[in-house]
C-alpha cells in the first residue's frame, strides 16, 4: 500500500474525511460488475476534485478479490455493501443484518478490530437484491410483485435464471429468497 489510508466504502459513501492523508496516490478499486465500476470512478472523481491524487483499479474481481486487496493493502479505498459484513465474519444467522443502521454499526465494530478497516457513513440509498421478468412474462403470468412471482414459480412456472456470480453463490440471497416468497 501506497500510503496507511485503509477504508472501505459503505454502498457507495463519499464521506471524503480522507484530507490531507495523501502523499502518494490514493488506490481506488471496485467490484468487476458494472455497478461497482460506476461507484468506483465516482469516489475517484470526488477525491481528485479534492485535489487528491488517485490511481484507479477499478473492476479488480468479485467480492472476495476485491476484499483481499483492501485488506493486503493493494488498494486504499471501494465501494461495499454493508450486509457482506455477515459474510466476512460468519455472522449471517444475525438478525443485526435485518436492520441498515445497526448492520453498519457492526460491519465498522468488526472491521476495525479485527482488520484497522474503516466503514465511512452509508450513502443514503436502499441496495437490495431482485428479480425482474420481461413485460410479457409479467403481463401473461399476472406478476407485479415479488411474491406473485414466487407463486408462479412454486406451482411450475418455468424460469431461466440470468443473474451474477455473486447472487446465485452467496449462501443467503437465493435461500432468503426462497423462503420469503416460496
Amino acid at each position: 500500500m501506497k500510503n496507511s489510508l485503509r477504508i472501505t466504502v459503505s454502498a457507495a459513501t463519499l464521506t471524503v474525511a480522507l484530507a490531507s492523508a495523501a502523499a502518494a496516490d490514493i488506490t481506488v478499486s471496485s467490484k468487476i460488475d458494472t455497478e461497482g465500476g460506476l461507484l468506483g470512478n465516482v469516489i475517484a472523481l470526488a477525491l481528485e476534485d479534492a485535489g487528491l491524487p488517485v490511481e484507479r483499479r477499478l473492476q479488480l474481481g468479485g467480492t472476495q478479490v476485491v476484499r483481499e486487496a483492501l485488506l493486503s493493502g493493494q488498494i486504499d479505498i471501494y465501494p461495499e455493501y454493508t450486509g457482506n459484513a455477515a459474510f466476512f465474519f460468519n455472522e449471517a444467522d444475525s438478525d443485526v443484518w435485518k436492520d441498515a443502521e445497526a448492520a453498519h454499526a457492526r460491519a465498522a465494530e468488526l472491521d476495525a478490530a479485527q482488520n484497522d478497516v474503516t466503514w465511512l457513513t452509508s450513502a443514503p440509498a436502499n441496495n437490495t437484491w431482485a428479480i425482474a421478468v420481461t413485460g410479457p412474462v409479467a403481463q401473461d403470468n399476472n406478476l407485479t410483485t415479488m411474491s406473485d412471482f414466487g407463486a408462479w414459480v412454486a406451482q411450475g412456472g418455468t424460469v431461466k435464471l440470468a443473474a451474477s456470480t455473486e447472487f446465485v453463490s452467496s449462501p443467503a440471497v437465493l435461500p432468503a429468497m426462497q423462503d420469503t416468497y416460496g
